[in-house]
């Protein structure tokens, strides 16, 4: 058996904190990549991290095949036996009824060594090699009756430069000087690359092949739609950008290992642009996200094609045993398919639609059931059926998959069709994207999302990308989702590009537009309010030489802005606009918002982004201000006298109703059990008084009968609001009150537990090296920033005293930076 073991990077933390600032245009790293080199000096694993992993394959008799530079991939070989020692697991051998071949599996999940030397393995299972995203050749004759038949290859299919003609009309970049890998689990016949080059009128561009995993590069005689694949990878890649300096071809032939070619690309780094249009089973993969990780920070652009079985139903995204990795990776760009239909042979585009051919053939996308909702992909208007507010939504972008011309298997012509052809399609319109990008003297696009989804709320974003608003992408097994719609959908993403608009939007060099702060507020709140922020100011710079107008507009329904526009005086400050919540907040319903404020420069038409949060939570506390008759929904236990319900006295905080309660000689106790999710954090709140005085009293809050907040013998105090964080070990937990007061009475009203929203960090980088770190708070709690200057370092070190919110924020300044890097976190004090 042939494995790759993945190793896990170094420093995730400040990697990820690295990607957040390669891409954000108000940062001093905005799109200052890495090489190779460097990104293995701060993240890939140590040499002594790589030679334990190395140990361990050597001390269960593993042969070691092959050691990458970048050391996150370890290939080796092994016996069946020695596999199922070292990882604790059977192979067993099943077969598959459908496709009556047999394959083997492990019956369990592998046991890795401990220490997590190694994240996952690949190659403990043959069930399916992986699979072309390309329609079934056998449908071909269908596609050809179905096409619009406007293209000038043969009955009418797109040929060379149809797609030109169609995408980029007046556009003279050829992607010179630029290079476009390819990834390949199959080989090509070089006489075919030369008659499609022929037909095309495509002058010879070089071709690199690059040979993995043993596989000698020779078609494989009995795999017809794995070698149409590899031919029209190549084909299309030159149709678009027919001036390639080269295409470099991964092979790793039918039974190579994706992370294999995955992690070679991104340690040879040699192509700005990658495209990908095969698919794997096994689900989604640290160490895959890893080296997509590696690209981005090397700006390095992916694509990937969607999948041509229509539209994902709930988990079959990321379905381990079915051939769809890596299709919703959240490092990558993954590319759907549509139906083009042009003004004729080499014409200019006339419109699209979905890419359906019926049967269950059609252009995939659908939801994430494992990733998070990206932060480029939260805010942007999506009302589209099925669209997620929290998780990955794929695709991304479209282009044409229908009735494409390809030269293939030493000397055959057919028509096809497939996301495998608009995947390299938007790979090549990369290049040309770059090209441009380096005659301005600007660094390369890299990991194309968060560019990308921005513009969706321009004005101009009808001219920026064909929106593909007709047909669907049903099946039979989702007969009813997921239908075409204005803006993002799950069919065609964002749509297709309209040629040279969006390039010359995407070449706009980076803003003289400075946003302060870049990131929104994180507000929060029962539904119906009160929410713990309103609004916030953000403050305009003008770091240009000219005067500069500019113009700020809310892309969601709940957000207001105020002072939305003007003109600032060059080198000037202080300009600022406001943004609040409005009375659409109020009728939002239980969960997490996202919402966008675009701020557009006038004089570049550059647009940026703000992005706010508003949490709605749940009211899991019932009666918690004793509006409803009295006690309902409270139990009482021990000593129950004297706990009753005034109206309208100094026992009630807000509303009408409070509590009273004043037991003598002994406790008395008031409880409510709360649902909650195991794990979760939650905030207990309540208000508390003491209006008389006299002693002995006591007043104790538990939850789960652990004590949270307790006093004894207290002199008279006004109302206070007491809050405390727990964590729910089951699903039910019991909040319980206890009043003890002989001579008087204690006031408790507004009583509420609600899921804790964590801080959420945001830095912004100084010109002297300091630091601002913001994060959000709620009103009440203390905080206590603190840092490390390497992960590894024992204790976490305090950036000045503890600091107690009174709004929806708080900042502080970290002027001691000595180290190039520092790890931040916040402390919620008790």
């Amino acid at each position: 058996m042939r494995l790759a073991l993945g190793v896990p990077l170094r420093n995730q933390a400040a990697l990820s904190n690295l990607l957040q600032e390669l891409y954000e245009p108000a940062s001093p790293n905005f799109r200052h990549y890495l090489t190779s080199s460097e990104f293995n000096s701060r993240f890939a694993p140590t040499e002594k991290e790589y030679e334990s992993v190395v140990d361990f394959a050597r001390s269960n008799h593993f042969t070691l095949l092959k050691r990458h530079s970048n050391r996150m991939v370890l290939d080796v070989s092994a016996s069946a036996g020695d596999v199922e020692k070292a990882f604790g697991l059977t192979l067993k051998t099943f077969h598959d009824v459908k496709t009556s071949h047999d394959f083997f599996a492990p019956d369990s999940e592998p046991v890795l060594p401990p220490g997590g030397i190694i994240l996952d393995v690949c190659g403990l299972t043959d069930v399916s090699r992986p699979k072309p995203m390309l329609a079934d050749d056998s449908q071909s004759s269908l596609a050809a009756t179905l096409l619009p038949r406007s293209g000038s290859g043969a009955g009418g299919s797109f040929l060379g430069n149809d797609f030109r003609a169609a995408y980029l009309p007046g556009v003279n970049l050829r992607g010179t000087g630029e290079s476009l890998a390819l990834v390949e689990f199959d080989g090509f016949y070089a006489n075919d690359i030369a008659t499609y080059e022929s037909l095309a009128s495509i002058t010879n561009v070089p071709l690199a092949t690059v040979l993995l995993d043993g596989f000698n590069g020779m078609p494989s005689p009995d795999r017809r739609q794995q070698n149409i694949e590899v031919s029209l990878d190549i084909e299309l890649a030159l149709a678009l950008a027919p001036g390639l300096s080269s295409v470099i071809v991964y092979e790793a032939g039918p039974s190579g290992i994706p992370n294999d070619i995955l992690n070679r690309i991104a340690s040879d780094n040699l192509a700005r642009q990658v495209s990908c249009s095969w698919a794997w089973t096994g689900g989604p993969s640290d160490t895959t996200d890893q080296i997509f990780q590696q690209m981005a920070a090397q700006g390095q652009s992916f694509y990937c094609a969607s999948g041509d079985t229509g539209a994902y139903t709930a988990g079959q995204v990321d379905n381990a045993s079915l051939p769809n990795a890596p299709s919703d990776s959240p490092y990558i760009t993954i590319v759907g398919g549509t139906t083009l239909t042009t003004s004729g042979p080499g014409g200019t585009w006339q419109s699209e639609t979905v890419w359906n051919r019926g049967g269950g053939v059609a252009s995939s996308g659908g939801v994430s059931s494992y990733y998070d909702i990206p932060q480029w992909q939260q805010g942007v208007s999506m009302n589209a059926d099925g669209v997620s507010a929290t998780k990955r939504n794929i695709p991304d972008v479209a282009m044409v998959a229908d009735g494409v011309f390809v030269s293939c298997l030493n000397g055959t012509n057919t028509i096809t069709g497939g996301t495998s052809c608009a995947a390299p399609l938007w790979a090549s319109f990369n290049a040309l994207l770059n090209q441009q990008l380096l005659a301005s003297n600007l660094p390369p696009v890299g990991f194309m999302n968060p560019r990308l989804y921005p513009l969706a709320g321009r004005g101009d974003y009808s001219s920026l990308f064909h929106d593909v608003t007709s047909g669907d992408n049903t099946n039979p097994g989702s007969p009813f989702k997921y239908a075409a719609a204005a803006g993002f959908d799950l069919c065609t993403g964002l749509g297709s590009p309209d040629g040279a608009a969006l390039i010359n939007t995407l070449t706009l060099p980076q803003d003289n537009l400075v946003l302060s702060p870049s990131g929104g507020f994180v507000a929060s709140g029962l539904q119906g309010g009160p929410f713990n922020t309103t609004s916030q100011s953000i403050s305009l710079t003008n770091s240009g030489q000219s005067a500069l107008g500019w113009v700020a507009t809310s892309a969601s329904s709940w957000l207001s802005v105020s002072s939305a526009s003007g003109v600032i005086p060059p080198n000037s400050a202080g300009t600022m606009f406001s943004v609040t919540l409005n009375t659409n907040a109020s009728q939002l319903t239980h969960g997490t918002n996202f919402g966008l404020v675009y701020v557009t420069n006038l004089n570049s038409g550059n647009v940026q982004f703000i992005r706010f949060t508003l949490q709605i939570l749940q009211r899991l506390v019932q009666n918690g201000g004793f509006e409803q008759n009295g006690l309902i929904s409270w139990i009482k236990s021990g000593n129950p006298s004297y706990i009753s319900v005034l109206q309208n006295s100094s026992y009630t905080h807000t509303g009408s109703f409070g509590l009273q309660a004043g037991p003598s000689s002994s406790i008395g106790y008031l409880s409510q059990i709360i649902p909650v999710s195991v794990s979760n954090y939650y905030l207990v709140s309540f208000w508390l008084d003491n209006p008389a005085s006299g002693t002995p009293n006591s007043f104790t809050c538990l939850w789960n009968d652990a004590p949270l907040f307790a006093i004894s013998n207290s002199p008279v105090f006004a109302w206070t609001n007491i809050q405390r964080i727990v964590t729910a070990s089951t699903n039910l937990g019991i909040l319980k009150f206890g009043f003890r007061n002989d001579n008087a009475y204690f006031g408790m009203d507004d009583v509420s537990v609600t899921p804790f929203l964590p801080p959420s960090l945001h830095i912004t980088l100084q010109s002297n090296s300091a630091r601002i770190i913001s994060w959000n708070t709620i009103p009440g709690l203390t905080y206590q920033p603190q840092y490390k200057d390497t992960i590894t370092q024992t204790n976490w070190l305090n950036i000045g005293g503890n600091l107690s919110s009174t709004n929806s924020t708080l900042q502080i300044l970290d002027n001691s930076v000595v180290s190039p890097q520092r790890f931040y976190r916040v402390q919620v004090m008790p």
